[in-house]
């Protein structure tokens, strides 16, 4: 009795960034707009089949055939972990979407204010690298998108996906950009990058990959900023589906209108007592990673609700309150630079002063008080704060 082969695939990420279909297939359906893609791989040996043979991860928006081969296989599908998308058709624009899920005008306008803060606050703009971008400009945005990656975690006190290899992905996405198999969305404030997403892109699927923002602009909402400009984007170059993939995070359940549990395909000989046996423990192993790791997942959250809900008695080791305009005119200071190293610190409390008073950048003033220690002052047009520093 030989040891029995098992071979896993993951559609979705070879579909989706390796432009490949497990060999299993003959072909994968796309119901929305009656194509087939054929799968071009030659086999030229079945015994690779030999095994059982695993593929996980299936959207269900797509539909996999399998191949016909000369000895007959059985196919036994389960349902996995949760997937989540957005399926746009039927819609032509993004507010029409935004009602159709959010159910009233006043939560459309209160998803959209962030928006229009952000675009009075500084000097927005949006690009789109698909089919062109220069290499040095790419290595530039995969540079800061990573950047944003590492500030993000370390701020949750979290670790980024281990199973995602940056490296790698940097190594092949230029060329699949230049091929339209992939594409960078990018939100600038003037020429600095504050937004970066990578996408894949398959028919009319528009597969979300990686989402970074400089956590600077958090008031902002930037998450929900870009996801507005990818429907945009998706709907006027006539694609039907912004796939989220898997994770369950609060602003896919906010998003999506299709949530449904990803395919998983076993393919087993039907006549080997090894597979008969094998392929049931496999189920119930699955059943219970799948059971295990939602329960994490609930308890994770669980940490965090009370954790922000507890109440720290201690003083705020930085201090901010609203004080008059004119008075803080009137007192000896020096300007200074936020964007110098120094001064990085002062940044999101600048931010999150223009997104309160929606006040252009252009307009603000940050100074430092010369005869308070550690005291600082943010000036718009009529408003102004103190800010004390009690880090130092």
């Amino acid at each position: 009795m030989g040891i029995t082969k098992i071979v896993n695939y993951n559609f979705a990420l070879d579909l989706f960034e390796k432009g490949s279909i497990p060999p299993i297939y003959s072909s994968v359906q796309n119901d929305r707009i009656e194509q087939q893609e054929v799968n071009n791989l030659h086999l030229s040996d079945e015994s690779m089949f030999s095994g059982i043979t695993e593929v996980k991860c299936i959207p269900e928006f797509l539909t996999p055939l399998p191949r016909s081969l000369g000895k007959p296989l059985k196919l036994l599908q389960i349902q996995r972990f949760n997937g989540y998308y957005i399926d746009l058709s039927g819609f032509s624009s993004v507010d029409e979407y935004i009602m159709s899920k959010m159910g009233s005008k006043r939560k459309l306008t209160r998803l959209k204010r962030p928006l229009k803060r952000l675009e009075s606050c500084f000097d927005i703009n949006y690009e789109v690298y698909f089919g062109e971008i220069e290499e040095g400009n790419y290595e530039y945005l995969f540079n800061t998108m990573q950047q944003f990656i590492k500030q993000r975690f370390e701020q949750r006190g979290d670790e980024f996906d281990p199973t995602i290899n940056l490296d790698e992905m940097r190594k092949k996405t230029y060329s699949m950009i230049l091929e339209k198999k992939a594409s960078l969305h990018v939100i600038y404030n003037q020429s600095d990058p504050i937004d970066i997403c990578l996408n894949y892109h398959y028919q009319d699927v528009l597969n979300s990959a990686i989402s970074s923002y400089d956590i600077n602009y958090s008031k902002f909402g930037l998450g929900n900023i870009d996801i507005m400009k990818h429907l945009e984007w998706c709907i006027d170059n006539n694609y039907q589906v912004f796939d989220f993939m898997w994770g369950d995070l609060p602003y896919k359940h906010v998003w999506s209108n299709k949530v449904y549990r990803y395919g998983h395909h076993i393919f087993y000989d039907p006549k080997s007592v090894i597979h008969r046996v094998l392929v049931p423990i496999r189920v119930l192993l699955y059943k219970f990673k799948d059971y295990w790791k939602s329960k994490k997942e609930r308890g994770k959250k669980n940490v965090k609700s009370r954790i922000g809900t507890e109440k720290s008695d201690t003083k705020p080791r930085i201090e901010q309150q609203e004080v008059n305009h004119d008075e803080i005119n009137g007192l000896a200071f020096t300007e200074i630079n936020i964007h110098l190293e120094p001064n990085l610190w002062l940044r999101p409390l600048v931010y999150d002063f223009q997104y309160r008073y929606v006040e252009h950048a252009k307009n603000i003033k940050v100074l430092k008080l010369c005869d308070k220690q550690e005291t600082y002052a943010v000036l718009g047009k009529t408003k102004a704060i103190s800010i004390v520093n009690h880090l130092n």
